[in-house]
C-alpha cells in the first residue's frame, strides 16, 4: 500500500522535534470572502437575497466569519450546520453549502479560528469545539424552537462534527470522508508504533466518540480517495449505533463525492427528521 499525503506531515515534525499539532491545521486566510451565486451546475446557483454572510462571537476576543443560505422554499425541511475540512475556508467550500441548502435546508457554514476571515489565532481541538459550539448557538438562535437540526462534516470537518455531536447531539449526523482519530492518521502513514501523544496534543478521535452518539448516521466515502482511505469510514461505521447507513462511492476522490452521495443525504434526512 502506497504512503499516504500524511506520512509528510509526520516526517516533518519528527525530524523537527516537535509536536505535529501545527502540520494538522493548514488555515488559509483570506480577507473577504468571493461567494459565487452561479454555477455550470444547477445544484449549485443561488439567488442573492438567500444569502447573509454573518459574523459569529465567540467571545470577546474571538469571531468567526460565517455564511448564512437560506433554503429556496420556507419554511425550510431543517437547519445545516456544515463543518469543512483542515486546509478550506468558506470561500472555496461555497459549492457544497449551496449544494445543501438546494436539497431544501437553511445551511450555516462557518470558519474555526484562524481560517479565513475569523480571528486569526492557531487552532485547536479546544478551540475548534468552542467556535462550533458558538456557530450551533446562532443557528439555533435564528431557526428557532422546533427546527430539525443536522451537522454535516467533509474530511476534518468531521471530526470536529462528530466531537459537537457527542455533546449537543443533531438529529441527525453526516460524514463525508471522514478520519478515525489523528492516531488512525498516524498509524496509516508510518506502520510506526510510537504513542501519538509524542507527535500531537490533539487526537480527534472520532471512532472512539461515535459509541457514545445515538443519532442517525449517513457515513458517505470514495473508493479511490488517497489522502483519507474508505476503510476509515468503515472503521467508523463498525463501531457506531444504529440507525446507519454506508455509502461507498466506486471511483470517488476526496472532494467529489456530495454530486454523486447528495440524494442518498435526501432520501436518509426524509426517513429520519419526524
Amino acid at each position: 500500500m502506497s504512503p499516504r499525503p500524511w506520512v509528510l506531515w509526520l516526517v516533518l515534525a519528527l525530524a523537527a522535534g516537535c509536536k505535529m499539532d501545527p502540520f494538522l491545521y493548514v488555515p488559509p486566510r483570506v480577507t473577504a470572502y468571493a461567494f459565487e451565486l452561479g454555477s455550470d451546475e444547477p445544484a449549485e446557483v443561488v439567488s442573492a437575497e438567500r444569502v447573509e454572510e454573518v459574523r459569529i462571537q465567540v467571545n470577546e476576543e474571538i469571531s468567526l466569519g460565517a455564511v448564512y443560505v437560506r433554503a429556496e422554499v420556507q419554511p425550510s425541511r431543517g437547519a445545516i450546520l456544515f463543518f469543512h475540512g483542515a486546509g478550506s475556508h468558506l470561500g472555496l467550500q461555497f459549492w457544497r453549502i449551496k449544494r445543501l441548502s438546494n436539497l431544501g435546508y437553511d445551511v450555516l457554514g462557518f470558519d474555526y479560528r484562524g481560517f479565513g476571515t475569523s480571528t486569526d489565532l492557531p487552532p485547536s481541538e479546544e478551540g475548534i469545539g468552542e467556535d462550533s459550539l458558538a456557530a450551533l448557538r446562532w443557528l439555533q438562535e435564528r431557526s428557532g424552537p422546533g427546527a430539525h437540526l443536522i451537522y454535516y462534516g467533509h474530511s476534518f470537518g468531521t471530526a470536529a462534527a462528530t466531537q459537537r455531536a457527542e455533546g449537543h447531539p443533531p438529529e441527525v449526523l453526516i460524514l463525508e470522508a471522514p478520519m478515525t482519530s489523528v492516531e488512525g492518521l498516524k498509524r496509516d502513514s508510518t506502520r510506526m508504533d510510537f504513542p501519538i501523544s509524542f507527535i500531537a496534543k490533539d487526537t480527534w478521535n472520532t471512532v472512539g466518540r461515535i459509541r457514545s452518539i445515538h443519532v442517525p448516521l449517513f457515513i458517505a466515502h470514495g473508493t479511490a480517495d488517497q489522502l483519507i482511505r474508505f476503510e476509515f469510514s468503515q472503521e467508523i461505521f463498525a463501531n457506531a449505533n444504529e440507525p446507519k447507513e454506508l455509502l461507498l462511492v466506486e471511483g470517488g476522490q476526496h472532494g467529489d463525492v456530495l454530486p454523486v452521495a447528495q440524494e442518498h443525504y435526501r432520501a436518509f434526512l426524509e426517513r429520519h427528521l419526524h
